[in-house]
């Protein structure tokens, strides 16, 4: 059982870490530059009418987001590397914690489980 609870952890922290470079990569491009190129799809929304009964305003909504959503990746952009280590980081120290903790625990009831009966200590 603890070999299991290991590879386990070890298939999750190889998972985690393609996120953190598929993370990296996303945040290595000009995403700024690709969410300013979605303004004139704004405008050419089909049904756009039709959201404007439902949410008035959105096209305001929507160009502000686009521009926080600009200065933010442009930002972040930026710092990527560090941003994702750390994320990277504390990820793989919760799974490599969660798996310690199974581990001891697992050898605790184990060892409860062996102890003889007419043994109290």
């Amino acid at each position: 059982m603890v070999i299991a609870i290991w590879i386990v952890t070890l298939i999750g922290i190889g998972l985690w870490s393609l996120v953190a470079w598929a993370l990296y990569a996303l945040l290595g491009m000009d995403a700024a530059a690709l969410v300013g190129d979605l303004r004139p799809l704004i405008a050419d929304l089909p049904f756009g009418a039709v959201i404007e009964q439902w949410v008035p305003g959105w096209q305001a909504l929507l160009h502000s987001t686009l521009s926080l959503s600009q200065t933010l990746l442009g930002w972040v952009g930026g710092a990527a590397g560090v941003i994702v280590a750390v994320i990277w980081g504390l990820g793989t120290a919760l799974l490599v914690g969660v798996a310690a903790l199974l581990t001891l625990l697992l050898r605790v009831l184990r060892s409860d489980a062996v102890r003889p009966a007419g043994n109290t200590r």
